[in-house]
């Protein structure tokens, strides 16, 4: 296949059809490329699936390509979900987000906590960020962005989850290091993790959610940003498995 970024196409696609690209794409292809007809081009649709194509009409509101070969890509040997809350400045989580796609995750919940400053978020714009990363990082795998949900309910969204290695990341005394946990045997390569805003967590918070089997842990002697300690813990995940 051709070594490019991929363009992104998010319905069902498969060898020998034709498909229609958005507007945005669209846009990228013919008007900062300046691709013409019988260019090739490559697409990814997030789901572990690279095809090849080429395209057949370049009317920049009419691009439609020939899907000419396909290839699966292997998933991900471990499934990371971050929970992280929502931060006062938008750029700041979206480049946790950025970052985080090209470095690997699988499922991003934004938490409304107790010391969280700012309510909402736009989802739709997360995901334009991620589709971004993906296709700058050449990944195969969207991960998942939640809407934003309250600490408490999230907790509670996860009562009928098992097997799954849950720890929060707190500041506080008695945690033990996510190095020395991910050392540990785990039955299972799918992980949740919790990352606090400005301020950490309160009490009542780290304790529910140590109720809810999650286990303390820390990530070193350095206070990080909350968004920097997502792409940390996005960082060791990587090294682990890959």
């Amino acid at each position: 296949m051709l070594n490019t970024l991929p363009f992104f196409y998010d319905k069902d696609c498969r060898n020998n059809i034709i498909i229609k690209l958005n507007d945005d794409e669209a846009k990228h292809a013919i008007k900062s490329l300046r691709l013409r007809k019988e260019d090739r081009i490559i697409i990814t649709n997030g789901k572990g699936q690279i095809f090849e194509g080429i395209i057949i009409d370049d009317n920049i509101k009419n691009v439609t390509i020939q899907i000419i070969d396909e290839r699966e890509i292997t998933k991900p040997k471990y499934n990371l979900h971050i929970a992280i809350a929502i931060l006062h400045q938008a750029e700041r989580f979206e480049w946790f987000i950025e970052k985080a796609v090209e470095i690997g995750i699988s499922e991003i919940t934004p938490l409304i906590t107790q010391r969280t400053e700012k309510k909402s978020i736009k989802i739709e714009r997360l995901q334009k960020v991620a589709i971004s990363a993906l296709k700058q990082s050449r990944q195969s795998y969207l991960p998942k962005i939640n809407n934003p949900m309250l600490f408490n309910d999230f907790m509670h969204s996860l009562k009928l989850l098992n097997n799954v290695n849950k720890a929060i990341a707190a500041c506080i005394g008695t945690n033990i290091n996510i190095k020395n946990w991910l050392k540990e045997n785990k039955t299972t390569n799918a992980y949740i993790i919790l990352i606090g805003p400005e301020g950490d967590f309160s009490d009542y918070e780290i304790n529910e959610a140590i109720n809810n089997n999650f286990v303390p842990i820390n990530l070193g002697n350095s206070v990080l940003r909350s968004e920097t300690a997502g792409v940390f813990v996005c960082s060791l995940f990587r090294n682990k498995f890959i």
